[in-house]
């Protein structure tokens, strides 16, 4: 994998800005990850103020390798997302959470790697379907075979209808 690494030690107060490029190569690295097909941009600002360190991320780019849930057709998902995390100097080792991630005091670089790689997916809609606001509208061809094939309302089973019919009488 590509250096995804942010030097922390000797580095004066103020802001500091690292870019980044993440595409397929990137994605590759992680097992688990159902991207395949993209690209980003990664803009981190390290914030330091004496001890205080703080790590901004600004992320943009576009997923090309989803299918849309409803036609199957192709679809481009961009994603544009933010995150801000403390990194805090601890002596014990002690779990991360989702603001704060804790450091030992004379590390002197942090692998963002995994940080990026979470923040992308966890950007990804759970719903993937064509919208109109880019443009792009489902393939007509498989909305017609998808209604075609659509169960129709079921009919309601004679024996429910009386126990309704009750129903409503109590109400």
């Amino acid at each position: 994998m590509l250096n995804y690494c942010i030097r922390l030690s000797g580095i004066k107060d103020g802001n500091h800005e690292y870019s980044f490029v993440v595409n397929n190569q990137f994605f590759d690295a992680f097992e688990q990850s159902e991207i395949t097909n993209a690209k980003f941009e990664v803009i981190i600002i390290l914030k330091k103020e004496g001890k205080k360190m703080n790590l901004s991320f600004n992320i943009d780019g576009i997923i090309t390798n989803f299918n849309c849930d409803l036609c199957a057709s192709a679809l481009e998902i961009p994603i544009s997302t933010s995150l801000s995390i403390i990194l805090q100097e601890t002596e014990n080792e002690m779990e991360d959470t989702d603001e704060i991630l804790y450091i030992h005091p004379n590390q002197c670089e942090i692998d963002v790697s995994h940080l990026i790689f979470e923040v992308i997916s966890l950007a990804i809609p759970s719903k993937r379907e064509h919208n109109s606001e880019s443009g792009v509208q489902c393939d007509k061809e498989m909305m017609v075979l998808l209604e075609q094939y659509a169960e129709k309302e079921e009919k309601i089973d004679p024996r429910w209808e009386v126990l309704n019919k009750l129903k409503d009488l109590k109400n």
